[in-house]
């Protein structure tokens, strides 16, 4: 059977589609460039990222000849293209319409943990090992510090009945920059200030059966917990795991979201005042604010239909002192917020915010009924921001300073202000990055 022949009518039309497709394709992309140049309208800020974009770069002469600002120059305009989030809405979307997605999966691919030492062993050699050199670091890459963060959480989660669950790498280096550093610092400030270190643990270490956790992988967050504790010469440490696995029958941590609730963040500040000596405050005792629906950065990385259908709240418990504080911005302007911020209304990702105001380079809040010049300064990431709350109550002033986006050297900061106590809170996989170790320990340098 001969091959069927193509009409003269057949080619036209071929030939229009063909013209049309092109004018089309070429209609888009000049559309794209004209909406790429419209800087007017391009975004600082990214709300299903939840993370600051790229600046536009300052030119020097070393970034020209060394290419850097051209760079950077692509970088923002990458970052920063206009409509960015609708964009990335669209793509997720798009994504979900692949498939069936099941109820339960991981995503990411598994990592190999080091293995955590034995303690005894550990502390027998600690005396005869060199403290971990580190490169002092005054204003780290906020950029890259949050990319590096969103990775260390993000990258392997097993997704269960429509909540996320992340697992845990031990990496021994980190290990060894963090726990060097805060025991330095202590060793500098001791007879001075007191340092604290609270390591969280992921909502998998807290959450998860020991047999779920042994099924998935990963390493012990316990045994990674104690460890670290163990090589903290001189720092007070406080427990967060023991506790919180006796209470996760309780509304522990978000299921949309990698962040701990502030439930759980009473549960550890209640140990926390019994390292110190203090009583704590009663939970009973707070006006309590209640935000919904919260749909967090779990969410908007999955676009999981059984977290959509169940999304979480978030509750929050204003200080009986004062709810005034104050914070800094990263050019220096001077901001005058709440501790606990009302969030009615706002976006569904971002009611984790209205704990002291986000993540801020510095933030300063000064209790009026208190008059001793007891203080203390609060390193942390966004894990510590729920956890800040608990202490206004306790100190004429709270420090807090997010090691991402600071330029005061913490170490300078406290001895300046004769802070009382140095409170160190990090979530325990976000530690476990050897960039973020050493900026931390940049700061306490």
């Amino acid at each position: 059977m001969g091959k069927q022949k193509i009409t003269k009518k057949q080619k036209e039309t071929i030939f229009i589609y063909r013209a049309l497709s092109v004018r089309i394709f070429a209609f888009i992309m000049l559309l794209g460039g004209i909406v790429g140049i419209m800087f007017f309208f391009r975004p600082d800020t990214s709300e299903v990222e939840k993370r600051k974009l790229a600046e536009f770069p300052k030119p020097t002469l070393s970034s020209f000849l060394n290419g850097e600002y051209f760079y950077d120059l692509s970088l923002w305009y990458s970052d920063t293209y206009p409509m960015r989030d609708g964009l990335i809405a669209a793509d997720q979307k798009i994504e979900s319409l692949y498939g069936i997605t099941p109820s339960t999966m991981m995503v990411g691919n598994r990592k190999i943990s080091d293995d955590i030492p034995d303690i005894d062993e550990a502390q027998e050699n600690s005396g005869n090992e060199q403290p971990q050199e580190v490169e002092q670091i005054s204003a780290p890459d906020s950029r890259a510090m949050e990319s590096e963060i969103q990775k260390q959480i993000q990258q392997n989660l097993y997704v269960k009945d429509g909540a996320a669950y992340s697992l845990y790498y031990y990496d021994q280096t980190a290990a060894d920059i963090y726990t060097s550093a805060l025991s330095k610092a202590a060793g500098e400030l001791e007879g001075k200030t007191n340092v604290y270190s609270i390591l969280v643990p992921n909502n998998s270490g807290a959450m998860l059966s020991d047999r779920e956790l042994e099924a998935l992988g990963g390493a012990d967050q316990e045994q990674a917990i104690d460890y670290y504790y163990s090589l903290s010469e001189g720092v007070k440490t406080v427990d967060t795991i023991k506790t919180l696995r006796e209470h996760n029958d309780e509304y522990l941590y978000f299921r949309t979201d990698h962040h701990w609730t502030q439930l759980a963040a009473y549960y550890v500040y209640q140990n926390f005042c019994e390292e110190k000596g203090i009583r704590p405050n009663e939970l009973s005792d707070f006006q309590k604010m209640t935000f919904s629906p919260f749909l967090g950065t779990f969410y908007q990385e999955l676009q999981n239909e059984d977290m959509a259908a169940n999304p979480d709240f978030v509750d929050a418990y204003i200080p009986m002192a004062t709810n005034d504080m104050t914070y800094w911005e990263t050019d220096g302007s001077q901001v005058n917020w709440h501790v606990i911020q009302d969030v009615t209304g706002w976006n569904k990702n971002s009611l984790y915010s209205c704990f002291i105001g986000g993540d801020k380079p510095l933030v300063q809040i000064n209790n009026p009924n208190l008059s001793d010049g007891s203080s203390c300064v609060v390193v942390k990431e966004s894990y510590g921001n729920s956890f800040v709350p608990f202490l206004v109550d306790h100190y004429q002033t709270v420090y807090v300073i997010d090691f991402r986006y600071t330029k005061n050297n913490v170490m300078d900061f406290v001895q300046e202000h004769n802070v009382q106590d140095l409170i160190i809170i990090n979530n325990i996989s976000i530690i476990a990055s050897e960039n973020v170790a050493a900026t931390i320990a940049g700061l306490l340098e």
